[in-house]
C-alpha cells in the first residue's frame, strides 16, 4: 500500500536538513540535469516484461544441461 508523505511530513523532513523548499534542496543541481530528456524505449506491460526475462533466462544453462562433479566422484 502506498501511502504518500503529508504537507507536514514533508516540512518536517525539509526543515531536518535544514531548507525551506524542495527547490532550495536541489538549487545545486544545475536545472538542465535536473530533469533530462531521456531515450527510452517504449513501456511493456508486465507481460511483456515477463515474456522478454523469460527469453534471456533461457539463454542460461541448466544444471541439467551441464556435467556434474558434485562429489567429485566420491
Amino acid at each position: 500500500m502506498f501511502i504518500p508523505h503529508t504537507d507536514s511530513d514533508r516540512e518536517a523532513m525539509l526543515h531536518t536538513v535544514g531548507v525551506k523548499s524542495l527547490d532550495d534542496l536541489f538549487q545545486d543541481v544545475p536545472s538542465a540535469q535536473r530533469f533530462p530528456d531521456l531515450d527510452l524505449p517504449p513501456a511493456l506491460t508486465e507481460m511483456e516484461v515477463v515474456s522478454e526475462l523469460s527469453d534471456l533466462a533461457e539463454a542460461n544453462e541448466t544444471v541439467r544441461e551441464l556435467v556434474c562433479f558434485l562429489g567429485a566422484g566420491a
